[in-house]
């Protein structure tokens, strides 16, 4: 509620002042004081929101009084008395910041609303500031934030985020200059910590805190967290002498990062610094070959320093993922242990011939991902319904960071999809049959896999077993044999410099020629050309 001081050095006029129903115009409580100085006095103990106060008083008058108040207490209100209408009293009460100017005598009633008039625009300049603060302090609250997304969008190559670019540069506090190079830090954590997500957030924030300390002296620093999970540091010299875009590149100041996160965070880094570019105009393009160039660069490979551009080749493809029976095939035929074998044969490889690259994790993830939903599909369910878990790849990109993370997912998800099938393939002898069959011709291709050779294997007749076989499979074994060799031709003429008369035998053909025609109504190119294709 308002307080409201009456002045006046006229003590029955101040008293008939006081007497008056404040309470209807939302004044809470009076005071009076009788001249300029007392009044000023009083204002160093009571937070008054009004005054109302004549112009002649002795010592200090009520346009000095007005002056003092503007100084000093620049949200309290001056309502200033006359008994003389002159222009030059009203003029100076306005440069005093007076805010109404009434001329004596007054009646109770007009100054009463006017005081209510003066309370009511109070109460509004109240409720605009505290939104002001509050809008002032949610900014303080979500500028790293705001920060983060607007870097996100600049590095995306946002038009829209760069035509307002000042603005926000000026809002959000960030002392970036358009059109000056900038150079783009970007640092892949190797681990630290622990594995839990708090154990990374925490990880994150001391890198963060180690990597401002390091750079601030000479650089200005914009950070945020591109949605793979990198930490993204961008820079631009401080003093503008060094705005040439000719400055060496601050390989000392990663150096001396990775140095103190390994001496007192325990973790490694990878760093990968851009050139110096154009800022905003260049900077998306220094950001896509940044992230090209960790996506090629193995997590084994760990802790090491490159420059974006740096000409790296790409590392060979991860066959075995692809070498039949594939994992797709061995989810078809519910051989949940022979599935397990393929991913630990997977990943194995992965990490023994470096290829733990995100590039390669991706592949990985999505291949295993596609089998898991061609079976829970083939049996009329979504995989969800199947596996009682949303064990889903897409929902966060971070995933593809780490071999270990796609290894945890795919064993839990085919650990649900097993459970699921309720032991069938125990139960069902049929299944479990096909099984047999499938693995003896794996092991045998390269002998004889006649239908008589497998039905002596699994003690059936050779009838009887290719019946039952196209009943399950709606397809011949022949079909199957035939397929298998196919796809195991295509991934070792891919993958080794076998010799194709070699190929044909390890797969069971004793006329290569013959094999040569097979395999060209099967792909549509012969054997050599197919290789040639292969080879980059």
């Amino acid at each position: 509620m308002c307080q409201l001081l009456l002045v006046d050095d006229e003590p029955v006029l101040l008293n008939s002042m006081v007497d008056n129903d404040w309470e209807s115009a939302g004044i809470a409580r009076v005071h009076k004081a009788a001249s300029g100085l007392e009044a000023a006095e009083l204002l160093k103990h009571a937070p008054i929101d009004i005054i109302v106060t004549d112009i002649r008083m002795p010592g200090m008058n009520g346009l000095e009084l007005c002056k003092h108040v503007q100084e000093h207490y620049p949200r309290t209100k001056c309502i200033l008395l006359s008994g003389y209408g002159e222009f030059e009293y009203a003029r100076q009460a306005i440069l005093h910041g007076t805010v109404s100017y009434l001329l004596k005598p007054i009646k109770d009633e007009e100054l009463l609303e006017e005081v209510g008039r003066i309370r009511q625009q109070l109460e509004q300049e109240w409720k605009q500031s505290l939104t002001s603060e509050q809008a002032r302090h949610s900014l303080r609250s979500h500028l790293p934030l705001l920060r983060a997304n607007l870097l996100n969008a600049l590095l995306a190559g946002d038009g829209l985020a760069a035509l307002d670019l000042p603005r926000k540069l000026a809002e959000y506090q960030l002392p970036f200059v358009p059109e000056a190079p900038c150079l783009l830090m970007l640092i892949r954590p190797e681990g630290g910590f622990g594995n839990s997500e708090e154990d990374s957030l925490l990880y994150e924030f001391a890198v963060h805190n180690i990597a401002c300390e390091i750079l601030s002296g000479r650089y200005t620093v914009w950070y945020g967290k591109d949605p793979f999970g990198y930490m993204c540091f961008l820079l631009q010299n401080k003093e503008k002498s060094d705005l040439r875009g000719n400055e060496p590149i601050p390989e000392k100041a990663a150096q001396l990062l990775q140095g103190k996160v390994a001496a007192h965070l325990k973790g490694q880094l990878s760093v990968i610094v851009s050139g110096w570019s154009g800022f905003p105009g260049e900077l998306a393009g220094q950001y896509r070959k940044a992230l090209n160039e960790f996506r090629k660069l193995p997590h084994s490979d760990r802790g090491g320093i490159l420059h974006s551009g740096a000409a790296r080749t790409q590392s060979r493809s991860l066959d075995c993922l692809y070498s039949p029976p594939s994992f797709q095939q061995l989810m078809e035929a519910r051989r949940w242990e022979d599935a397990r074998s393929k991913l630990d044969q997977v990943f194995e490889r992965m990490n023994a011939d470096r290829l733990d690259t995100e590039e390669h994790i991706m592949e990985v993830g999505y291949t295993l991902m596609n089998a898991f939903l061609y079976y829970a599909h083939m049996r009329g369910h979504t995989l969800l319904e199947l596996s009682g878990q949303q064990l889903d790849l897409t929902g966060d990109p971070r995933l593809f960071m780490r071999s270990a993370r796609v290894r945890e997912w795919a064993e839990k998800l085919l650990a649900s999809l097993e459970a699921s099938d309720g032991g069938l393939e125990q139960r069902d002898g049929k299944s479990q049959l096909i099984s047999r069959i499938h693995r003896f011709i794996e092991t045998r291709i390269a002998g004889d896999v006649s239908l008589q050779t497998i039905a002596d294997h699994v003690n059936l007749h050779p009838v009887y077993l290719s019946s039952m076989y196209k009943q399950e499979r709606q397809e011949n074994i022949s079909d199957f044999i035939m397929r298998y060799r196919m796809e195991k031709a295509g991934v070792l003429l891919h993958t080794t410099d076998i010799k194709i008369y070699e190929l044909a035998s390890q797969l069971g053909f004793q006329n290569p020629p013959y094999f040569s025609k097979l395999f060209k109504q099967y792909y549509g190119v012969t054997p050599q050309e197919y290789r040639d294709r292969q080879t980059p």
